[in-house]
Order: structure tokens, then C-alpha cells, then sequence
């Protein structure tokens, strides 16, 4: 790719550490191909002002006042959002410290994610108010990363039996004196996954659901009548479809539909998918995608602290309290090699892998970008590059490598440091 000069005079660098990020009154990303919610722009440009999309179009008279970065070549698409992402780096964001949430954010700009769910795996509760008050602390802090749009608690209400990596001293059933104190940050809690059919999971999601916490169901095995139970009171996303999710059984001479057929047969439940061409067969996800359809989908991650590290073991959660993961060639698996236990990806690699398997550029960045943003209730400022919308952008290359992230405004990453004054 091409790379024309840029007009970089009077940017102000930004400086934390070791590490800066520039920030501009205005800035201007011109791309040969622009991806907006309704058309698809060749040669335009997105104008950013105070951290929002102020302009896109193909007015070139928009950006007299901008620094103007080009990339000929490039296609612009929104942010992508990960709604399921445990850590990367080296750090989990479970680790419960500043500096894990800081680095795990900071790593992941780096695949195209501009906002996240920081997920945490089964822990003591006790210790989960630990990284409550962590995730408070970081969210009123301006970062060189990804933006954190909350927390989600994968377990510890999960099936013992579909546990996968989670440790199984940690898992719980949700009783009220467990659920009680954990409503109190639904501010921060945007997310939780619940086994419907552990003692007292119904009524867990109907408590979580009644606080606009988004309840997944997963590592779960619950029959078709739990799973319509959950529904009827609050459930409506699913944690990594088709993994960790029972299928159909015989009760007597009947065939009983399980957790992942009750999922996909029920319309108003959405759900995520690992794309990384391990944990789901391309053929499961066109299935996916037939019953569901790309507007009830979401691409997620599913990464763990060793995303970005070199192969070795590392810990799936805390430090403190996670399990043991074997990385080999790249890839996560539980300390017997006989599961995957999480994964080392990035957005942009789940977004490759759809492209390659001959998925429509523009129905992918529904499931990176749109619908995550539609789940979390933020639509109405994320996923979509449209004026008014919050600045999160991502230029790509022509064979989907990440050029350039923007969050809000502010260049967080860029491939090429000294093009953009990065150096």
C-alpha cells in the first residue's frame, strides 16, 4: 500500500510513561473505501472533531482545518467490539490490577478492537469486588487502549459438568446472598453468563435481567424447557455458541432439544462465535448463520493473556486463582491438551477468517462492529461510522491487516509509526 504524506504539523503527543498516543482538534482519515451503515464510499473521507464523526462523505472541502492522514488504499470500517475478551499481552484483566486492564486494552488496539467487555473468568466473589473496584478506578482514567464498555463475569454460576476451563472448586450456584451484593454494581456488570439449570439460575437471570445486565447462557446443559424458562425472564445472548453448550438427549423414547439447538431455534436470543477456525467448523457457523442470521451474531475473541506471546504456559484467569493453559504453535489448550482453553486471536483475525470463508465484507462488520453494539445498548453511538457517532475507527489494508485504530478520536495504534508522527 501507498502511503501519501500527511500534514502533521502542531500535533500534540500525548505522553504516559513510556507510551503516548496523539490526540487532534481535528483529524481527517481519507480511504479508497469507506464502510457506512448504508453504502459502501470509494475515495472519501471521515472527518473526526471532539473525539465524534463530524462528516463522511466524499467532500474533500471538509477537512481545510484537519490533519489529514491518507491511506489511497485503505478501507475504513468502524471499531470492532469485543463483548467477550478475558486478556492479552501477558496481563488478564482478572489479574485485578491497573496496570492488567491498561495493558490488556493497550494490546487489543492492535487487532481493531475499540471497545470491550473486560471478561472475567470463575473467581471468589470476594475477589471479583476486588476487580470491581479496579474497573472503576481505570474507567475514569483516559488510556492509550481500547475503551472498556463494562464488565462481564463468565461464572462462577456455570454448569460443573460443562465447565470447560474454569476451575471446578470456583464455580457456585447463584444463591441471593451471592446475587444480592453483585446487582449493585449492574452499573459496571453488563454482562453475565448463568447455567440456567444450576439451583436457582432461572431466577438468577431474572434478577441480573431486571438490572439491564445482558444475561448469556452458557457452559451450560440445560434442557429446552429450562433454556424457555430463562427466556421467558430474561435471557438473550449466548457465551460462545457451540462450545460448551449441551445438545439434544433421549428422555425416554424422546428426542429432547439441548442448550445449543434451544439457542438457535429461539429467535430472540443472540450469540457470539469464536472465528478462528478451531473452536467452530466453518459449516456449524453457515448453520449459525441460517438460523440466526448476521443481525443476532456477534464475532468475539475469547482471549487470554498469552494473545501476542510466545508459546509456553500461562494462566486462564488470575494469577491467583486461574487455570493452567498450554500454548502451543499459537494456540490455548487446557493443561491435558484435550480442550482449547480460550484463544490467542484478535478481532481483526476473526474478521479474516469471515472473509476468507466467503462472508460478505459488510454483513462481517454487522457481526464486529453493529451488533455487539446493539447487545451492549449503545447503538445509538457505536458500531457505525455515521456522523454523530462516537470516533472509533479502523483503516485496514486490502489483505485485512490493521493500519491505523482511532478511539474517540485519538490515534491509538498505527502500523507505521513514522507516517503519522508516532515515532
Amino acid at each position: 500500500m501507498k502511503l501519501l504524506p500527511s500534514k502533521t504539523c502542531g500535533i500534540p503527543k500525548i505522553f504516559k510513561g513510556d507510551e503516548y498516543f496523539l490526540s487532534y482538534v481535528v483529524l481527517a482519515i481519507r480511504a479508497g473505501r469507506i464502510y457506512t451503515p448504508n453504502t459502501l464510499i470509494r475515495n472519501g473521507v471521515v472527518v473526526l472533531k471532539n473525539g465524534k464523526i463530524d462528516y463522511v462523505g466524499d467532500d474533500f472541502e471538509k477537512v481545510k482545518d484537519a490533519t489529514v492522514l491518507r491511506f489511497n488504499d485503505g478501507v475504513c470500517v468502524p471499531g470492532f467490539i469485543d463483548v467477550h475478551v478475558h486478556g492479552g499481552g501477558g496481563y488478564d484483566f482478572a489479574d485485578g490490577s491497573f496496570e492488567a486492564f491498561n495493558e490488556v486494552c493497550k494490546y487489543h488496539v492492535r487487532g481493531g478492537t475499540t471497545s470491550l467487555l473486560a471478561t472475567i473468568l470463575s473467581s471468589p466473589v470476594d475477589y471479583t469486588f476486588k476487580i470491581l473496584e479496579t474497573f472503576r478506578k481505570f474507567s475514569n482514567v483516559s488510556t492509550n487502549g481500547a475503551e472498556t464498555l463494562g464488565l462481564h463475569l463468565e461464572g462462577p454460576f456455570l454448569n460443573p459438568d460443562m465447565r470447560g476451563a474454569h476451575p471446578a472448586e470456583l464455580l457456585q450456584t447463584p444463591s441471593e446472598e451471592l446475587v444480592k451484593p453483585l446487582l449493585e454494581h449492574a452499573d459496571v456488570i453488563r454482562r453475565v453468563t448463568i447455567a440456567p439449570e444450576v439451583s436457582g439460575g432461572v431466577k438468577a437471570v431474572k434478577a441480573f435481567s431486571s438490572r439491564n445486565v445482558v444475561v448469556s447462557i452458557g457452559h451450560s446443559n440445560a434442557p429446552y424447557d429450562v433454556v424457555v424458562k430463562a427466556y421467558d425472564v430474561g435471557l438473550r445472548h449466548t457465551t460462545h455458541l457451540y462450545n460448551a453448550l449441551g445438545v439434544s438427549f433421549k428422555r425416554g423414547p424422546y428426542r429432547i432439544p439441548g442448550a445449543l439447538e434451544s439457542v438457535l431455534a429461539l429467535g430472540g436470543v443472540m450469540a457470539e462465535i469464536i472465528a478462528d477456525g478451531r473452536h467452530v467448523h466453518p459449516i456449524l457457523i453457515r448453520l449459525a448463520v441460517k438460523t440466526k442470521g448476521f443481525r443476532r451474531l456477534c464475532l468475539v475473541t475469547d482471549a487470554m493473556r498469552a494473545a501476542g506471546m510466545p508459546d509456553g504456559i500461562y494462566k486462564l484467569g488470575s494469577n491467583a486463582y486461574g487455570s493452567e493453559a498450554v500454548v502451543k504453535d499459537g494456540i490455548s489448550y487446557t493443561r491435558d491438551m484435550r480442550s482449547f482453553a480460550s484463544t490467542t486471536i484478535s478481532m481483526v483475525d476473526a474478521v479474516r477468517f469471515m472473509r476468507n470463508i466467503e462472508y460478505p465484507m459488510k454483513e462481517v462488520l454487522l457481526m464486529a462492529s453493529s451488533i455487539p453494539a446493539k447487545l451492549l445498548g449503545v447503538s445509538n453511538r457505536k458500531g457505525f461510522i455515521a456522523s454523530g457517532f462516537d470516533g472509533d475507527l479502523v483503516v485496514l489494508d486490502k489483505k485485512l491487516r490493521v493500519l491505523l485504530t482511532v478511539v474517540r478520536g485519538r490515534v491509538v495504534y498505527a502500523e507505521n509509526r513514522d507516517y503519522i508522527g508516532l515515532s
